[in-house]
């Protein structure tokens, strides 16, 4: 479900070209995406963080979260041949790498380290591009299971809202 960013805009043509990113974005995600901004995010940090999130989602036009954590000194063998420590490490090594990015991922709670690790391994690290985000305030979430409501999403960021400014 698509919604609309509200945010203060400068000028016709940023709004403008603020909807196209959103529609891009939309198309990207299979009409699924959902937008939503303060009505006191300034317009030029909304359009750029919009650019971020299109190139995330842009998989296949720049490399994979898998392919840039390898680039960043992570290794990542076959599932096959961690055990459940092993596993639960690896895991531990890739959330803090990509917390490095302020990306986090959220429905991991009830998995094992290797029920999770071989998820992140041969799906979820490559459905997003590897982008070094413009700001570097923004959060992007990655819901590995595929059932969080947009309330636990919003309940994650409350939390981090807490802890430090977001927007």
């Amino acid at each position: 479900m698509a919604g609309t960013v509200t945010g203060k805009r400068n000028n016709p043509e940023q709004a403008d070209r603020i909807k196209k990113l959103q529609e891009d974005i939309n198309n990207l995600c299979g009409d699924q995406a959902i937008f939503g901004a303060s009505p006191d995010l300034p317009a030029d940090t909304q359009e750029t963080d919009l650019e971020d999130i299109r190139a995330f989602e842009a998989v296949g036009k720049g490399i994979s979260l898998f392919e840039g954590l390898q680039q960043h000194g992570i290794d990542l063998p076959h599932p096959d041949k961690l055990n459940e420590m092993q596993s639960r490490k690896k895991v531990l090594e890739i959330l803090n790498s990509l917390s490095d990015l302020r990306i986090f991922l959220i429905g991991i709670e009830e998995m094992s380290g290797r029920k999770l690790y071989r998820l992140l391994w041969e799906q979820t690290l490559w459905e997003g591009c590897y982008v070094r985000k413009r700001n570097p305030n923004a959060v992007t979430l990655i819901d590995v299971s595929r059932k969080a409501a947009q309330s636990k999403m919003r309940q994650f960021l409350d939390g981090i809202m807490k802890k430090e400014s977001v927007h």
